[in-house]
């Protein structure tokens, strides 16, 4: 195979043997052909970038030629023909003899036009100033839309709702780092009776929400119906904070209101003068919440924002808009793309009417909350589903950290629209919970992005690129190629941030859901990373000299044993490396008869063989008074590094000398007279290199 200095050499090979080659072969040849541009080296290419280059010049003399006579012409004709013809043959006995049959060829054409050169795909600078902070993501960044009317979540009334609820979905919110849910639901908020006893016993209602939350460890964001009274809004909030401590924290007095469609659609000064009545009503109840009104993205005085942050600025403590940028006719890849722009344009507008119509104090700090986005504006077809959506959706959320957004809330978690074949959703609606594409993004920067995001520049638009600090010592990069064709190279420049010698390196794209690959290496402060077509690539680089804390090698490790109890769902050995100290391994029960001098052993298979130096073991009641600790790098052959005559329960912290290690076993010949003889919260293995 060859080995292209980038991946635009090999598309600039298969464009000459797509237009110059293939062309001169029928279909079924052709296929035959199809790899020959892999068994080329970057001398072929270059060769064959002469060659046709002296085939254009051969041709532009024929044109000029044909200019003066037919005859000349027909002449001209058969001559550039036969110039096609040789141009197959040539290429042919250049595959199959090599260059060093050519090696003799003089280079009489000048360096290479942008129509083959790398120009045609140019290095795309980067540069990232890990000096400058120029934002800070908050606890409620990372913000989702559940809708009452989602009867997935939890189906039954209430008394079932630990039988009935989606456990799977929860898990799933849970797991991609949500920290704030808003609640009931769009525009439906505008027409649902939170108390009504008409309501479903399908619908989530205010206590299963709670439990949502609860579960999750996210903050509360609730809408309540602007055509209702403010009696009605108050007396939820005193429901949710007063007499169950539910502690909603966020509130929203109608959804865009400001809008035809909306319910309750209505002037400015008729939206402030009830905004007013709510505000005082609910903060009556509780004056810890936090009261938000909807506006849209303008500053034009005669518009809807800044005539209602005149009239009821003083009682707004933040500010509401949602953002769905194309129509469900226009929703293609490029127009989506384009619209990143707009929506910086959206936030700076509202920005400008705050700080027009308020004090600069509260201008200038008030939250401008996106409490509800996707790409299309209504009845989404596939193109909701699909990479290009994802890849914007990780340009946009970028672009909110950057500009500092408190809140933001991503529309929905289940949405399907099985007319038109889309999906809104994070997950799937048919029962199974798929992850959709745009799920990936949500955990990509959750789980791979830091708080502290820094200034970072790219000279190409098509290549947006987000940085941000992980603590001081990680620097996490996130590339996005919105080229649906074509590989782009990175030329990364590093400034304030000296690296180790290699990073960490994830992928999504349409196989690769943040699959870990294996790490860059030669990382300096100027480096290069290529990006896949339509491909997000993430990069770890540590700080040079960094120490971290020892890894524990055994969370999550295969963990086998002896024996374990049965009388528990678990007490199985993968309870000891789950990192929960609430779960536990425990021998089979036996209820003290032998006293405790049943032998048994534990053991976690590391995966590869590591160099380890400390081990702590968290004992329950049940545990070993005589074990050794042994080590093997190949499960057979094992060594003793640590013996115990007098356990006792808890803690037991084991330090000793570097030892190479894949497998490590607990190796037990007297334990306590408990119900199970030895029992294991958590056993924890440590690296001696942690770097």
């Amino acid at each position: 195979m060859a080995h292209f200095q980038d991946q635009n050499d090999s598309h600039h090979l298969r464009w000459l043997f797509d237009n110059h080659l293939f062309a001169k072969f029928p279909h079924t040849l052709r296929g035959n052909l199809s790899d020959f541009p892999n068994r080329f080296t970057m001398p072929h290419i270059r060769m064959t970038h002469t060659y046709l280059r002296l085939l254009s010049g051969i041709r532009a003399l024929g044109n000029v030629v044909s200019k003066q006579t037919s005859k000349v012409r027909r002449c001209s004709a058969r001559f550039v023909g036969k110039a096609s013809v040789a141009s197959t043959i040539v290429i042919l006995l250049f595959l199959f003899l090599g260059r060093s049959s050519f090696a003799q060829v003089p280079s009489v054409i000048a360096p290479s036009s942008p129509q083959f050169g790398r120009s045609h795909f140019p290095e795309v600078m980067v540069h990232v100033n890990a000096g400058r902070i120029i934002s800070h993501i908050g606890p409620y960044f990372y913000g989702l839309n559940v809708a009452r009317w989602d009867e997935d979540l939890f189906p039954g009334p209430s008394r079932d709702m630990l039988l009935d609820c989606d456990r799977d979905a929860i898990r799933k919110v849970k797991e991609a780092g949500f920290t704030v849910l808003k609640y009931p639901g769009g525009n439906d908020a505008d027409h649902y009776i939170w108390n009504s006893p008409d309501n479903s016993a399908g619908d989530m209602n205010t206590d299963e929400y709670a439990a949502f939350l609860r579960t999750i460890g996210a903050q509360g964001f609730i809408t309540v119906n602007f055509n209702e009274s403010p009696r009605l809004a108050a007396d939820w909030v005193k429901y949710c904070n007063v007499y169950h401590h539910y502690d909603i924290k966020y509130w929203e007095v109608g959804d865009e209101q400001w809008g035809a469609w909306a319910s309750g659609h209505t002037t400015p000064e008729k939206y402030a003068a009830r905004f007013i009545e709510f505000a005082k009503a609910m903060k009556a109840v509780d004056p810890t919440i936090e009261v938000a009104a909807d506006v849209m993205p303008s500053a034009n005085p005669k518009d809807w924002t800044c005539r209602v942050l005149k009239a009821a600025g003083n009682y707004i403590d933040f500010v509401t808009f949602s953002y769905y940028p194309l129509t469900n006719k226009h929703a293609n890849a490029d127009s989506l793309f384009a619209s990143l722009p707009m929506y910086r344009r959206d936030y700076e507008a509202i920005r400008k009417a705050l700080q027009e119509e308020l004090p600069a104090e509260k201008a200038d700090t008030m939250w401008i909350a996106d409490v509800g986005y996707n790409s299309i504006s209504g009845r989404p077809g596939p193109f909701s589903m699909s990479t290009a959506n994802a890849l914007w959706l990780a340009d946009l959320v970028g672009t909110m950290a950057e500009l500092g957004e408190k809140v933001s809330c991503y529309w929905a978690l289940h949405n399907s629209y099985p007319p038109g074949g889309g999906d809104y959703g994070l997950l799937s609606e048919d029962g199974k919970d798929t992850p959709r594409n745009n799920y990936y993004i949500f955990s990509m920067y959750t789980h791979l992005f830091g708080k502290s995001v820094i200034e970072t520049s790219s000279s190409d638009s098509s290549l947006p690129v987000y940085s941000s600090l992980i603590g001081n010592d990680t620097l996490a990069i996130i590339l996005i190629n919105k080229n649906s064709h074509s590989s782009r190279t990175a030329g990364i420049s590093l400034n304030d941030f000296q690296p180790e010698d290699s990073a960490g390196v994830w992928i999504f794209n349409a196989t690769h859901k943040l699959d870990r690959l294996a790490d860059l290496r030669n990382v300096g402060q100027t480096f290069r990373q290529e990006v896949p077509p339509y491909s997000i690539v993430v990069l770890h680089l540590l700080r040079k000299g960094t120490v971290f804390p020892p890894r524990n090698l055994a969370l999550h490790a295969r963990a086998t044993a002896s024996s374990y109890a049965r009388n528990g769902p678990n007490y199985g050995p993968g309870s000891a490396v789950d990192g929960r100290m609430y779960t536990r391994w425990a021998s089979a029960a036996l209820w003290g008869e032998d006293k405790g001098l049943d032998r048994q052993w534990f053991e976690v298979d590391l995966g590869k063989p590591y160099e380890i130096d400390s081990i702590a073991i968290y004992w329950a009641d049940g545990h070993g008074v005589k074990y050794k600790i042994e080590v093997s790098v190949d499960g057979k052959k094992w060594a003793t590094i640590y013996s115990e005559s007098e356990g006792q329960r808890g803690l037991k912290s084991i330090l000793f000398k570097p030892a190479e290690a894949r497998f490590v076993r607990i190796s037990g010949t007297k334990g306590s007279p408990a119900i199970s003889s030895y029992s294991v919260y958590e056993f924890e293995v440590f690296d001696s290199k942690p770097n």
